[in-house]
């Protein structure tokens, strides 16, 4: 089921992605410059929200971070088909690339509750074929919706948000681990500590690698 999901996530951001350079040239008049601007702004916002979501998962559970993803996702995406201006544009594309990862890591998270070890690698490649499939099945669908009104294509995006949050509600059920008879519950410092080892261990993981590499 949760690459059910995670197909139905995807199938909905592809919807609009190839088209958002058709839209904002033909909405807001503009060129190219300011497009690719977007991109890079999107792929800026898509880091940062990854990148808090794998501590918040562990904090506030993996199937509410996913639904949080979700709804927040519909409701940014349905905010950039109305938004009038592309200073705002570019604003809430921002809040929308955090909102669209930050759920990420809750999907990886729950393959590794429920599955032994020697398992995880072949149904993360599932996951990621579920992926790709969006990709490709995605802009076919939105070119079609696209010849119709533009406006339709962030509509249907949210919708496709709202329906697969839905399916988490009632049909995956909370694989957080629960904390052990007796232990401490993990803080939120704890939780986001781990970052801070990850930044401070990185510069010697590299190096390590090059050398190994060379």
């Amino acid at each position: 089921m949760v690459v059910v999901v995670n197909f139905i996530d995807r199938l909905g951001g592809s919807l609009i992605f190839p088209f958002f350079a058709l839209y904002m040239t033909k909405r807001f008049t503009v060129g190219m410059t300011e497009v690719g601007g977007l991109f890079a702004v999107w792929s800026v916002s898509s880091f940062i929200g990854g990148f808090p979501g794998g501590a918040l998962a562990d904090r506030l559970g993996r199937k509410g971070m996913i639904i949080f993803s979700l709804v927040a996702t519909s409701l940014s995406s349905l905010a950039l088909g109305f938004v009038n201006t592309i200073g705002l544009f570019f604003v809430v594309g921002f809040i929308s690339g955090i909102f669209t990862e930050i759920g990420s890591p809750a999907y990886q998270a729950i393959v590794a509750d429920i599955l032994p070890e020697e398992k995880r690698t072949q149904w993360y490649g599932i996951i990621r074929v579920a992926f790709n499939l969006a990709v490709v099945f995605g802009p076919v669908i939105g070119g079609f919706i696209a010849t119709r009104s533009y406006l339709a294509l962030f509509i249907t995006d949210a919708v496709i948000s709202l329906v697969a949050a839905a399916v988490v509600f009632f049909a995956i059920t909370e694989t957080k681990p629960e904390v052990r008879p007796g232990a401490e519950p993990e803080t939120t410092a704890e939780s986001f500590g781990g970052y801070k080892r990850v930044l401070r261990d990185a510069p010697f993981l590299t190096f390590v690698t090059i050398s190994t590499l060379a």
